[in-house]
Order: C-alpha cells, then structure tokens, then sequence
C-alpha cells in the first residue's frame, strides 16, 4: 500500500536519465523487493529514486556503496532533501567490504560503477541472491568491452538468469536469477 507521504516525497527525487529511472520504479514498484543493493552512483538521483519507489510500497531498503566520497555525499544528499532517508542509506566504500553488512537476501542488486567491476561483483553477491532477484548493469551497450564478462555470464544458457539487453541510457542489461 503506498505510504502518504510518497507523492511529496517522489516530487522532490531529482531526476535520473529517464529510461532507466523508470524501469528502477517499475520493478521496485512490481515485485516490492526489500533489500536493494545499489553499486556504484554515477546519479546521485538513483539512490533517491529507488528510495522513493520503497516508499510507495511502504517497505524496503536502498544500501548503495560508492567508494568516491563526493559521489556518495551527492547521493546521501540527494535522499536526505527528499525525505527518504528511512528507506536508503549511503555507504562510502567499496561493496567487497561493505555488502556484508546489507541484511537478508539481495532482491535487487544495481550495478552502476565501473563496469569491469561488474562480473567480480556479481559473483561477490550471488550467494545472497534467491531465484526471482533481479540485476540491473547501467551503461553496459556504450562499454561493451569492459563489461564482456558480466554479459557473457548473465546471457549464457547455463547461468542461471534470464537476461535481456535494453536499449535505454547507454545500454542496461537487466536480468533475472532463474536459479
């Protein structure tokens, strides 16, 4: 059930690239995942996006690792001015060290930093992932190379995610755990 405050509180969100912001709240909004794990914040609107997405369903928390400080206070700022600080909390540092710390099961896991990184953090993660998680890799079409891995592993008929490239914000790769 949406909370009252949510329609305020999406108002003041700053905007992310469009495409991708939507998608962020359609999945959020759709399958009401409790733990987000956002890496990476190359917006600092995502963070407060996925937050205020949380709170229209009433539930749910946004951990987002950033390990460039001016980055991480951007995306802390960003969810403080919109209210949503309940539903998001910004960490500075890399996700090996901090992605411990994020309660249960990962629902959601955003992947929006270096995309090299993306297939190491990946595997870093899916221990904590039950089938029906989600994973979405921001930027992947405009940095094929870099991200080869990541997209050869979600893609592969054996690994376990349905995946599918979407041609929005520089390419997002967004992909389900099957198994």
């Amino acid at each position: 059930m949406p909370n009252a405050a949510s329609s305020t509180e999406c108002s003041a969100v700053p905007s992310v690239e469009a495409a991708t912001g939507i998608l962020l709240r359609q999945l959020v909004l759709a399958a009401g995942p409790l733990n987000v794990l956002q890496i990476g914040c190359p917006y600092e609107s995502f963070t407060a996006g996925l937050a205020a997405a949380m709170s229209e369903n009433g539930h749910g928390r946004v951990i987002c690792c950033e390990p460039d400080t001016v980055r991480a206070e951007a995306a802390a700022a960003a969810v403080e001015k919109a209210g949503l600080g309940q539903y998001a909390q910004v960490r500075v540092g890399g996700p090996e060290r901090l992605q411990a710390t994020v309660p249960g099961p990962v629902d959601l896991l955003l992947l929006a930093g270096p995309p090299e990184s993306f297939l190491p953090l990946l595997k870093l993660v899916e221990p904590r992932m039950l089938p029906g998680a989600m994973v979405v890799a921001h930027g992947v079409r405009d940095l094929q190379t870099l991200c080869a891995g990541f997209l050869a592993h979600v893609r592969s008929s054996g690994s376990g995610y349905v995946s599918l490239p979407l041609p929005i914000d520089g390419g997002v790769e967004m992909a389900v755990r099957a198994a």
